[in-house]
């Protein structure tokens, strides 16, 4: 394989759906205030990001890891965003495919690895400027990929399973995805302190194409609760803001859309998930 294969961490077969025919998608990018069509298979991917060095040789277990996960995932996903071809409740085998790929997708993107970056800046602080050293040669890239191929993916997928899965179907309104396309939400219980993982109390956020969206309740929450609500301009605003708060550098829609209207665009993001200016609102 080249040395100059690009990773996409966004799948394509996601962002189809947010694109047009011609497979274009409307890329927002943050650090340059611009907006334009792109090809999908020129957007979200970043050189060597799922190569990595494990005792000397360079390995892309993970990115086979992935392909494998999207492929499971890619019928599944399109039955659900077409409602003339929607099985309800979903079927068991096709709920935890989606569950294994939006619980990867999370664990997946960079914003993950800015966040064991900065976790592991914290360490000398913790432990004490003796091991500072120790830390130093730490290898966050690496670190990272473990998690996406450990115990804690099959794990977080079961926890999103045993939880209810609410469709919302947007008719008029629209929605965005970004970098960031798994979204954990806030509650009215969280503080600056609350971890902002799979199991956040204001449950999991997931735009699964343009007109349509899953929301997976926090949890205590039960599959028995599943269901189906009409896509209202309300959840529209409250979804696309979600992603605008989440976002770490591009944000994508359907060209002919425009989802971000009136919502005001931040700087590009880095570093540790905080709580703070996020909303509390949920579905």
């Amino acid at each position: 394989m080249s040395k100059s294969k690009k990773h996409h961490y966004v799948p394509q077969m996601y962002l189809r759906n947010f694109a047009d025919a011609d497979n274009r998608t409307q890329v927002v990018r943050l650090a340059k205030h611009t907006s334009n069509p792109a090809r999908i298979d020129t957007i979200a991917a970043e050189n060597h990001f799922h190569r990595f060095t494990v005792d000397g040789e360079e390995t892309l277990y993970v990115e086979e890891v992935a392909t494998n996960i999207e492929g499971r995932a890619a019928q599944p996903m399109r039955r659900l965003i077409d409602p003339q071809k929607r099985v309800w409740p979903l079927p068991v085998d096709d709920r935890l495919s989606l569950a294994i790929f939006i619980a990867f997708q999370y664990m997946r993107v960079p914003v993950a690895r800015d966040l064991f970056a900065s976790l592991v800046a914290q360490l000398p602080d913790i432990f004490g400027p003796h091991l500072s050293v120790e830390f130093e040669d730490l290898d966050v890239p690496l670190m990272h990929g473990e998690t996406m191929v450990s115990e804690a993916l099959p794990q977080g997928a079961a926890a999103l399973c045993d939880r209810a899965w609410t469709i919302f179907d947007f008719k008029l309104k629209t929605l965005a995805t970004s970098d960031v396309p798994v979204m954990v939400l806030p509650s009215e219980k969280v503080t600056a302190r609350t971890a902002a993982g799979l199991m956040s109390p204001g449950g999991l956020y997931f735009p699964l194409a343009r007109r349509t969206a899953l929301f997976i309740g926090p949890p205590g929450t039960s599959p028995r609760d599943d269901g189906i609500m009409p896509g209202t301009a309300r959840f529209a605003r409250l979804f696309n803001t979600a992603t605008v708060q989440w976002v770490r550098d591009c944000i994508f829609h359907h060209p002919e859309d425009d989802p971000l209207h009136g919502i005001e665009l931040p700087e590009p993001r880095r570093g540790e998930v905080r709580w703070e200016g996020m909303g509390r609102s949920n579905p």
